[in-house]
């Protein structure tokens, strides 16, 4: 095969050091990159994605003058095609998957880090993968639907995903952005996770939980949990298609109110949207409601800002990490994709320009709200 100017591409073999160091017989899985001459060995985690390409053997004799073939010689692989040697470039997995977050984010640290995604939809999914990108090692992924045609031009998941649970489909999202991540599935409604599976996953100060779901009352539930386990808790909820969002959060021991105190559970606080869907509550669809959750582009500006707030709350106890936005942004942010009334109708006013990020929002206790014993209310009296 010869590029534009004649040259022949010389076929090379990308391989784990992991892999290039194993001397087992085995099956290898990946893909070949005609256009430059790639043989792209796949991790062990997501072998099952590839397409076979040739086996491992331990003799001289596996070495063919027709296609690809590897060898075991000297406690490392060699690779031949049509009888020829191959160059190899091996790489260190995780290193080198993270090599462009040195001096950002801490490797080792972020690899200790928790989430706890509650709904897997067009929030949940990419939250999922953008925390995943950071280096967050361990995820608990929560949502008893399934992909349908209707999630792709939303969701971070394709047609290929399609038919399948959510969970499974991020788990293997996941899995493709750092072979190395833990992932946990639960495939039902938030207010149904074990308990017993929380109490092994949830981990102080190293875990938070997002509330992904799209109305009030499965985000009250879910803080009550992170507070129980003292873990960070964040909401990402969004305003009738989508022309504006909410984000709030909660850092146990500072003395903050919790979701329930500061909002409630609905009635009219804000214009957020609420979907009453069976995949995050138990609460039944309302007759005649319906809830438009916009395109993905205005779904995603949103949520990318909650994804920041969540790497910086994962770096609180960091010394030496420099939070990008969590200490500008009040505990309850509004933002806004649009000014625009014909849009957002007379609820968009508010908003002085597009792209509006708050910073003057302040929530309070709404003690009326309160259980009698909400952990937080009794934390803020105590101080």
């Amino acid at each position: 095969m010869e590029n534009f100017f004649n040259d022949e591409i010389h076929k090379t073999v990308f391989i784990s050091e992991e892999q290039l160091g194993d001397n087992t017989e085995r099956k290898l899985f990946g893909r070949y990159y005609e256009d430059t001459g790639i043989f792209n060995i796949y991790p062990d985690a997501i072998k099952n994605h590839g397409e076979f390409l040739c086996d491992v053997m331990s003799s001289e004799s596996a070495i063919t003058d027709s296609g690809l073939c590897a060898m075991q010689s000297d406690d490392v692989l060699k690779f031949f095609f049509d009888g020829k040697e191959l160059k190899v470039e091996s790489y260190g997995l995780y290193q080198s998957i993270f090599s462009r977050n040195k001096g950002i984010l801490e490797t080792d640290t972020m690899s200790k880090k928790r989430a706890v995604i509650l709904g897997c939809g067009s929030v949940g999914s990419l939250v999922s993968m953008e925390l995943a990108r950071a280096g967050v090692g361990k995820f608990l992924l929560a949502d008893p639907d399934i992909i349908e045609y209707h999630n792709v031009c939303r969701h971070q998941c394709g047609i290929e995903d399609v038919g399948d649970l959510k969970v499974n489909a991020l788990e293997r999202k996941l899995i493709n952005i750092n072979p190395d991540v833990h992932v946990e599935k639960f495939e039902g409604i938030v207010q149904n996770l074990p308990k017993d599976q929380l109490d092994v996953f949830c981990v102080k100060e190293d875990t938070v939980f997002v509330g992904c779901a799209d109305n009030r009352a499965a985000d009250v539930y879910a803080n009550r949990i992170s507070i129980y386990y003292s873990s960070y808790f964040i909401s990402i909820g969004f305003w009738e298609r989508a022309y504006a969002g909410e984000i709030f959060y909660h850092i146990p021991m500072r003395g903050l109110p919790c979701y329930e105190c500061a909002l409630g559970e609905g009635g009219n606080i804000s214009e957020r949207a609420q979907a009453n869907h069976h995949i995050y509550s138990n609460q039944e669809q309302t007759e005649g409601l319906k809830f438009e959750p916009g395109i993905s582009v205005d779904i995603n500006f949103i949520t990318i800002i909650g994804v920041k707030m969540i790497i910086d709350m994962l770096n609180l106890t960091n010394e030496d990490y420099i939070p990008r936005i969590l200490n500008e942004l009040r505990q309850y942010t509004v933002i806004c994709n649009t000014c625009n009334p014909k849009i957002g109708g007379e609820m968009v006013e508010i908003f002085s320009y597009p792209l509006q990020i708050t910073t003057s929002l302040c929530v309070n206790f709404k003690k009326e709200q309160c259980e009698e014993k909400c952990t937080c209310k009794y934390e803020l009296e105590e101080k």
